[in-house]
């Protein structure tokens, strides 16, 4: 019976392998600007890497971003954006080929798609927000399906093995750039543990 179970496990481990994506490091970030309606999707300076995404503006009128990075390819993404319950709801802009869903209140999400495969740094859409008092703007889950994901262009989907906040109006923002450190036992030490 021990052995049947073992092998099962195998199984499951390996099919979950087989359907992860080309973006095992993909990480997310929220960049932040002061608000510009002339920039829309218009990033400049352009975001290459972590070093480039701003996760601390002192404004209250800002743009808010988020940025997946470390990608290989990306075909499509899901996520979502967290606030604190400010007076004002979001302006919601799509920067995708194609959305569904909008953000218009803290945990709201959409989900955006390309009709080619990209490669490079990842920027969805953005919402411009209207802060009341210091605080953290942060990427979280797409809604309907409870994660944050992305889908390369094979359909192989990663979620974010980083997620960095930013804040805004007194509030610092966390390290985009931070080193990742493993803190799960891997599923092959879970396996070999059930030998012992």
């Amino acid at each position: 019976m021990k052995s049947i179970v073992i092998v099962s496990v195998m199984i499951l481990a390996m099919s979950s392998l087989a359907f992860a994506g080309n973006n095992p490091i993909a990480k997310v970030a929220i960049h932040v600007r002061p608000h510009n309606a002339k920039l829309a999707c218009t990033l400049s300076p352009a975001i290459v890497g972590c070093a480039d995404v701003v996760t601390t503006e002192p404004s209250y009128s800002v743009d808010a971003f988020p940025v997946f990075y470390d990608l290989v390819e990306y075909k499509a993404v899901d996520y979502g954006i967290c606030w604190p319950e400010w007076t004002y709801s979001a302006a919601f802009t799509n920067c995708a080929d194609l959305v569904i869903g909008t953000i218009a209140l803290p945990g709201d999400g959409a989900s955006g798609a390309w009709f080619a495969c990209e490669t490079g740094v990842c920027v969805p859409g953005f919402v411009w927000l209207y802060a009341d008092g210091p605080g953290l703007i942060c990427p979280c889950p797409y809604p309907p399906t409870g994660m944050l994901t992305l889908v390369d262009c094979n359909q192989g989907t990663d979620a974010p093995i980083l997620t960095t906040c930013a804040g805004v109006y007194g509030e610092a923002g966390g390290d985009p750039c931070e080193p990742v450190t493993a803190t799960e036992q891997s599923t092959w030490g879970a396996i070999k543990s059930m030998f012992q």
